[in-house]
């Protein structure tokens, strides 16, 4: 979930200054060779004012518009730094047409040359995005920073509230995997403001604040360290934060939590008294690993196998996969993927590997320990967690929302699994509920399949609606 370069869970831009007189804005193009396959990467370079931004395109991948963590030049020298694959490109611009330099990801690391393209960018069409708010706003919208207990990572985030309103509810945001900015930027869409600014507009309060390492929110010490966990108590100082405003009422403040933001909600509703209650979309009902399995599954095996065949192939996909959660350390993991590996081999030394999958050999699967080198703590939390001990404490009132167009936490028993565990709690105040025809980011799709870039709806209405009005109903 968190930190996965197959998904391209990016966000926006903390800008360095540029103190070269030549212009290094424009579109820059490259390519790497990837297990003997080219794959080309194209860079968009900006300014506004003396802050620079950029974002990149990975075509093969069907993945534009993708924005960085951080672009900086000083005098010659490039960094562009991207957190969510745990990534960067650092190179030496030449002041005019080339950049000699270095990208890397994990472990992973390769020479790159980037040229500047005289052409218009090769990329699709840009898709208008209607959803995104835009000023005036009939609500008042506040940049606001605050610290955590210990003052080790300092947040920035936009607090809207209603205008000629007391007394209404106030949400925290809490973003899904990847390290994302406050608006939950992805493919052009800003989804996290969409549903802020639909939430504010109904008459309720909202922070959405940026993740750790984007926008305006420091990273923190040791960030290869960090899990869920962390993340929670973020979400805890979001909390105290919103408690020191005097306009806000702290009986009823809540949490909305997507993705895995759906995991970190219940986890704090669990301990913190100061919640009121909660929302869960795509929040998930089983254990980690049983997501990251099926996330896996489709990843690497080939679509429409025969019953057989698929399941010769997920107990390969499944147990390659489990060293992750035993183990932070890269080399320990590939050397059990490699016992593994051999093993299934041996039981299946009559199967051809190019009939199940859509990449053979083990070199996959090492490629994906490296991906996530600086990023195996959190993965082993997130793999071993159980939504089930933490949703089975809480009492409060819930609502779990699921599209069943979502191929990354599957809706039916994600959702069957929050309703067990509410049961269990014994809770009488929560409704779950699958919306047809969503997908992951709660957009309208045509089919499970389509990618969330090309579709112009940021948020669907039917799932704006829900939420504010279930929020809405708790006061009335």
């Amino acid at each position: 979930m968190r930190n996965k370069w197959l998904h391209f869970f990016l966000v926006t831009v903390l800008i360095g200054k540029n103190s070269i007189a030549q212009d290094i804005t424009g579109i820059w193009k490259g390519g790497l060779s990837i297990n003997g396959n080219a794959l080309p990467l194209v860079f968009t370079i900006t300014k506004s004012g003396t802050q620079l931004a950029s974002t990149f395109d990975s075509p093969a991948q069907n993945a534009f518009g993708i924005s960085t963590g951080s672009t900086e030049l000083k005098n010659d020298s490039l960094v562009i730094r991207i957190p969510l694959i745990n990534g960067s490109y650092t190179g030496k611009w030449n002041g005019a047409d080339s950049i000699y330099g270095t990208f890397q990801q994990g472990n992973f690391k390769a020479p790159m040359v980037l040229l500047k393209s005289k052409e218009g960018k090769a990329s699709k069409p840009e898709i208008k995005r209607p959803q995104t708010p835009q000023p005036p706003f009939d609500y008042s919208v506040e940049e606001v920073t605050y610290s955590n207990q210990e003052g080790t990572v300092q947040f920035g985030a936009t607090l809207t509230l209603p205008k000629n309103k007391k007394d209404f509810p106030a949400v925290i945001l809490i973003s899904g995997s990847g390290s994302q900015d406050r608006d939950g930027s992805m493919f052009n869409h800003k989804i996290y403001w969409v549903l802020a600014d639909h939430l504010t507009k109904s008459g309720i309060g909202v922070l959405r604040v940026d993740d750790r390492g984007m926008g305006k929110t420091s990273l923190g010490p040791n960030p290869t360290q960090l899990t869920s966990e962390d993340f929670a108590k973020d979400v805890e100082a979001g909390l105290a934060y919103l408690q020191s405003r005097k306009e806000i009422n702290a009986k009823k403040l809540g949490l909305i939590g997507h993705s895995e933001g759906g995991m970190i909600a219940p986890l704090v509703a669990a301990r913190n008294k100061n919640v009121a209650f909660i929302t869960l979309l795509a929040g998930p009902g089983v254990a980690g690993y049983e997501i990251w399995n099926g996330q896996m599954r489709r990843n690497f095996i080939k679509p429409n196998l025969n019953p057989e065949d698929y399941n010769i192939a997920a107990d390969l996909v499944n147990k390659m996969n489990s060293p992750f959660r035993f183990s932070t350390s890269a080399d320990t993991i590939k050397k059990k993927m490699e016992a593994v590996y051999a093993d299934w081999k041996a039981t299946n030394s009559t199967i051809d590997e190019n009939k199940l999958f859509l990449a053979t050999g083990i070199n996959p699967y090492k490629t994906l320990v490296n991906q996530f080198a600086s990023g195996l703590v959190w993965l082993q939390y997130f793999l071993n967690y159980e939504p089930f001990e933490n949703l089975s404490k809480v009492k409060l009132p819930v609502l779990a929302i699921n599209g069943s167009y979502d191929i990354q936490v599957l809706a039916n028993e994600n959702i069957n699994g929050i309703d067990k565990a509410l049961k269990k709690a014994g809770n009488k105040q929560y409704e779950v509920k699958i919306i047809p025809s969503l997908n992951h980011l709660f957009q309208t799709a045509q089919n499970p399949e389509q990618s969330y870039e090309s579709i112009a709806e940021s948020f669907a209405p039917i799932a704006l609606e829900k939420i504010s009005n279930w929020i809405l109903a708790l006061y009335k």
